[in-house]
């Protein structure tokens, strides 16, 4: 058996033996009101030269008596499906504001009231750099129940300026001390106000020519109507009482605007977020990382930092490793990158709300491809 057999033959049964560990962490019981019956798992290795073929798991949960079947069906092969990545979509808008950064265009520590008069007028000046790290003293409407309630019913989405107005940003008071974390959806609304901007373009057309176009995501877009919906990778949402989530939700309801790509672009998107795409100062100070709190109940985090647009883990012996975790009805979304000698992308599509599953799974490939072993 040659060099390269022999190679081919240990990333089959590595491959092989990851396959077992995240099919036993989808077959554990969940908490969660909507499980995951299936897991789309795509996986990068190496860079360059030395880079494996990029791979990708289909894992599906074997049906437990009284359950329900899995998600909401499709043609095809399930791993060339796009899905929504929800807040994973933060991770692309930031990589196209440090696009307009490396260009001179946007400051990230200059004012970010030069591009967005809807913040004058709130206490404490504001930075671009802030904005992206969730530190602009923003509120946001998670915890609104006419927000919930108005997406359950199906109904059409508030437009940027009722976000803003119901959230009582423009001109508001309201809100945590600048400076302090804070994770705001509508902070990120602003971001891609600021780029449509900075950019002369729609945000659209931004995000294609500064971030799908530049990392080869032939699959991603980002959508706008619940027509675009159709045929979607998506499981059942205790949101909608049933009804499929392509026909009862509509992607204006993420404030900032949503992506949908295959899990293959997923984990491109992040593994390219190194080397040429940005200059080395620029990438460093993506991951320039403050922390946000200790260790979280059910999930890996160890050390829980953000950077600019990304989630990271910065204990050393847990990571380090950074993307973005998503969550909305009917997917659950991450992706994670660890460098390294050998460096590691795994991206994680989950047909159910479940992020605690999906982070888990994500880790599991992380730390057991990484470096080598």
């Amino acid at each position: 058996m040659g060099k390269d057999d022999s190679n081919a033959a240990k990333a089959d049964m590595d491959l092989g033996l990851l396959r077992t560990a995240l099919t036993g962490l989808l077959e554990e019981e969940s908490p969660s009101a909507a499980p995951a019956g299936t897991a789309l798992v795509a996986i990068l290795r190496g860079r360059g030269a030395d880079a494996e073929p990029l791979r990708t798991l289909v894992l599906r949960r074997r049906a437990v008596r009284g359950e329900k079947g899995g998600g909401e069906t499709g043609t095809g092969d399930p791993a060339e499906r796009r899905a929504l990545v929800y807040s994973l979509t933060k991770t692309i808008l930031a990589a196209a504001v440090l696009r307009l950064a490396a260009r001179g265009i946007v400051d990230l520590d200059g004012p970010a009231e030069r591009w967005l008069p809807e913040l004058a007028g709130r206490p404490g000046a504001v930075t671009v750099a802030q904005l992206l790290m969730h530190r602009a003293g923003l509120p946001d409407y998670g915890g609104l129940a006419d927000y919930h309630a108005a997406v359950a019913a199906g109904g059409e989405p508030w437009s940027g300026d009722e976000f803003l107005a119901r959230c009582g940003v423009i001109g508001g008071t309201d809100g945590p001390p600048v400076g302090s974390f804070a994770y705001s959806n509508i902070g990120y609304l602003l971001v891609g106000r600021l780029l449509e901007r900075a950019g002369g373009l729609p945000l659209a057309e931004m995000l294609a020519r500064e971030v799908f176009a530049p990392l080869g995501l032939s699959s991603a877009a980002l959508l706008r109507d619940r027509s675009e919906l159709d045929g979607l990778f998506f499981g059942p949402s205790p949101a909608f009482g049933g009804r499929p989530v392509a026909e009862a939700y509509h992607p204006g309801w993420v404030s900032h605007g949503v992506v949908a790509m295959t899990v293959s672009d997923a984990c491109r998107l992040v593994h390219g977020l190194t080397g040429d795409y940005l200059p080395g100062a620029l990438l460093r100070r993506m991951r320039d990382a403050l922390p946000v709190g200790g260790p979280m109940a059910g999930r890996p985090w160890v050390e829980p930092s953000y950077g600019l647009g990304l989630m990271m883990e910065l204990d050393p012996a847990a990571g380090p490793y950074w993307g973005h975790t998503g969550g909305g009805p009917g997917v659950t979304p991450v992706a994670y990158h660890s460098p390294g000698p050998i460096p590691v992308s795994v991206a994680v599509f989950l047909d159910g709300e479940d992020g605690n599953l999906a982070e888990w799974m994500a880790v599991e490939v992380l730390h057991r491809l990484r470096n080598g072993r």
